[in-house]
């Protein structure tokens, strides 16, 4: 079983990205993979939420997370993700003037830049899941490949990339 975990803001209300996640999970339940997503949890004691959150990144294959908007909490499952070497695919809405140079500067991600709803939808549907790995491409930006067929390729730009995990 292959479980991701999604990270969006969650605490202030006008920077949530419900239908974000909505499309996520569908897209990734689709392709039969239990996600783990928080923002539909009911509300919990600070002390649980870390708990519980810490616990899931660490179970998780790979973490999902929209960063159009700063959140620490998304910035802290990040971070964990990175030192756990957990693959993160990270979107962002084209409207954005600036990101983060510290998400930009940071290994084992892959960054997808969106329009619409569908463009997540589209984009997910189109990797690989099911098996994602932290691998840096040499034609792009991305740290992130997925194995098909027994070779590595970029999740970003599709090359086949050689190397060791």
């Amino acid at each position: 079983m292959v479980l991701a975990y999604l990270s969006a803001p969650i605490i202030h209300s006008g920077l949530r990205k419900d239908d974000f996640c909505t499309v996520v999970i569908k897209a990734l339940e689709d392709k039969r993979i239990t996600v783990f997503a928080p923002q539909f949890l009911k509300p919990a004691e600070p002390h649980i939420i870390y708990k519980r959150d810490v616990e899931n990144v660490m179970k998780s294959d790979f973490l999902i997370a929209e960063i159009t908007n700063p959140s620490l909490g998304v910035g802290m499952e990040i971070m964990l993700s990175i030192e756990l070497r957990k693959p993160i695919i990270l979107f962002y809405n084209s409207d954005i003037k600036q990101l983060s140079k510290m998400v930009l500067g940071a290994p084992g991600k892959v960054l997808f830049v969106y329009d619409s709803l569908e463009d997540v939808d589209g984009i997910l549907r189109k990797i690989n899941l099911d098996n994602l790995l932290v691998l840096k491409c040499a034609y792009c930006n991305s740290h992130v490949a997925e194995v098909i067929d027994d070779e590595f390729h970029c999740v970003e730009c599709g090359s086949t990339i050689s190397g060791v995990v």
